[in-house]
């Protein structure tokens, strides 16, 4: 099972339950909110990738007068996402074939997302794409450089190194542990999180024609604010990067 199968047949299932019961409206989630809002007009036409249920960003995004649309590759998701918010544009879609026109939005985002992605560049590039000149795209990514962040994906990798019999006991364990809502799923084993090096995002946004420039900031672990950071250096200090690019 590829990652994008997995993520639209499987993980979906645990998402519908879990993001609003497990994690709520985290106050990164606020900050992220507020962050989007800086970087976008009034009343802004904003696009969400990997919406999920739309709960809480799009939604928030949505109350506060914004024109919201979103895409997932879970059929599942968008169709909770429309109950949920019947004012959102929601729609089955992948990340890395977006379709829309060049510069259809003022500012689109991913949060939450981009260590599901198989193929992080070129989803930045869709989401510029799609983006129209002076707006801004927004995304967080998983800091592969931070030395916790690191050890963990070691550890799911030594977990799915293990021959073909163990993986799909534990995929069967996993589906059965969704269907009967007991206990919380083993999903690293199965589909891995993939950590992002941040030196390779930022010489990617540099080499884009797209891009005119670009802001990296910090998620303060304490308080989960956010803050701007020049020092590429300082990278392995923060497990949760956000980057900001302006078409």
């Amino acid at each position: 099972m590829d990652r994008k199968t997995f993520m639209r047949d499987v993980y979906a299932d645990y998402w519908l339950q879990a993001r609003d019961k497990k994690y709520g409206f985290m106050d990164y989630d606020r900050r992220l909110c507020e962050l989007v809002e800086s970087e976008s007009k009034p009343e802004a036409r904003l696009l969400e990738v990997a919406i999920g249920t739309g709960y809480p960003i799009a939604g928030f995004l949505a109350r506060a007068g914004h024109k919201v649309h979103g895409i997932d590759i879970s059929p599942a998701l968008i169709e909770r996402c429309r109950e949920l918010n019947p004012g959102i544009e929601a729609s089955v879609g992948d990340a890395e074939n977006l379709a829309f026109d060049d510069g259809t939005f003022d500012a689109v985002y991913c949060f939450h997302s981009t260590w599901y992605f198989p193929d992080l560049p070129r989803v930045i590039d869709e989401m510029l794409r799609v983006t129209r000149e002076g707006g801004a795209v927004l995304f967080d990514i998983q800091n592969r450089s931070h030395p916790a962040i690191a050890a963990d994906y070691e550890r799911r990798l030594r977990q799915i190194r293990p021959g073909v019999g163990p993986r799909l006991v534990l995929q069967a364990r996993n589906v059965a542990k969704v269907v009967l809502r007991r206990g919380n799923p083993n999903w690293h084993a199965v589909n891995y999180e993939v950590p992002t090096d941040p030196q390779a995002v930022t010489d990617h946004l540099r080499q884009s024609p797209a891009v005119q420039n670009f802001s990296v900031l910090a998620r303060n672990e304490s308080d989960q604010s956010l803050a701007r950071i020049d020092d590429h250096c300082t990278f392995p200090h923060y497990p949760r990067l956000i980057f900001v690019a302006r078409r």
